[in-house]
């Protein structure tokens, strides 16, 4: 009997996400006990590619990145699409494709580095060259949480160690909520990091923002957003980009502190912290709060005019204007 219910238990744990909830709704082959599966295959990954020099992890990650080039034409699409107005050229001018595929060479071997930090995290955070750390340290001192809150520029998944060691609060990210967050969950916990889904209510963010401690979000992605989003300009055009982290910003008093994560060379990467912004006042309302989206949205226009090759946005984003 005993033998009984614990393989019970064990198959009740393999079909449930990381919080121990299942996920009936999930699509075939992508629910819980397939990120289970991904999860190993991410551990022994990292543990191979954590050994192999950083030439060769790099050479062979861009042989797959040619692969993903030729396997993946909507990837390609919705690329050019995104890079096209941080250029301000069209979809199909020649540096454009250029721009895509530097973009997803530079996303593999980004995929071989994350590997490497899972693997040594301490080395990675002993080669790291870290920038502005002070304004994170500063925000994190006034007692009214922060929001830390970044695009999807370089190595956002590089430096999961990165908050545990130069933020002075618990810090909490925004994942989503599907496979892959679900594999890689138990890495980014190893790393100091708590989870929170993006289809949550947001009275979990809010009640952690309460208690004086960090949010960690991307801000350029509202296919998956579960709150509200505000049209602002961005880049070249208009984009309707996710307002729902500015918001708990506004009712929480919590600075926003931006930061990018650009590499350096193979296995080697700079991580920027900027000064902070301050949150819309309370009373402000969703105008305070599209105002304060407006500054965002300036200051990651910046960096992907001036880091095409290393926007990974391969999601769609409502644009008009040119």
């Amino acid at each position: 009997m005993a033998a009984r219910t614990g393989w019970r238990d064990l198959a009740k744990r393999w079909s449930s996400a990381p919080d121990g909830l299942p996920r009936p709704d999930a699509p075939l082959c992508r629910g819980p006990i397939a990120a289970r599966i991904l999860g190993r295959v991410i551990d022994t990954a990292a543990a191979v590619g954590g050994r192999i020099p950083a030439g060769a992890a790099h050479r062979l990650a861009v042989i797959g990145g040619n692969l993903e080039w030729l396997a993946r034409p909507g990837k390609r699409r919705r690329l050019a699409v995104n890079i096209a107005h941080a250029v301000d050229l069209p979809r199909g001018a020649p540096g454009v494709r250029a721009l895509v595929r530097r973009e997803i060479d530079n996303e593999a071997r980004r995929s071989a580095d994350v590997l490497w930090a899972i693997h040594r995290p301490d080395e990675f955070l002993a080669t790291a060259v870290i920038e502005g750390g002070e304004h994170a340290a500063a925000a994190a001192g006034r007692g009214r949480g922060l929001v830390l809150i970044g695009i999807h520029v370089g190595g956002w998944e590089v430096a999961t160690a990165v908050p545990a060691a130069v933020v002075p609060v618990p810090t909490t990210a925004v994942a989503a909520d599907d496979w892959l967050a679900w594999a890689i969950q138990h890495v980014r916990a190893t790393a100091g990091l708590r989870i929170v889904y993006a289809t949550d209510r947001m009275l979990e963010p809010a009640r952690l923002l309460a208690r004086g401690e960090a949010l960690l979000v991307l801000g350029d992605d509202a296919t998956r957003a579960a709150s509200r989003s505000y049209p602002v300009r961005f880049c070249n055009a208009t984009a309707r980009l996710p307002g729902g982290a500015v918001a708990l910003a506004r009712l929480a008093g919590a600075p926003i502190v931006t930061f990018t994560v650009l590499p350096l060379g193979p296995r080697r990467w700079r991580i920027t912290i900027d000064p902070a912004l301050e949150p819309p006042g309370r009373d402000t309302g969703r105008a305070g709060e599209r105002a304060t989206l407006q500054l965002l949205a300036d200051r990651w226009s910046d960096v992907v005019r001036r880091h095409p090759e290393h926007w990974s946005a391969s999601f769609a984003i409502d644009w008009s204007g040119p």
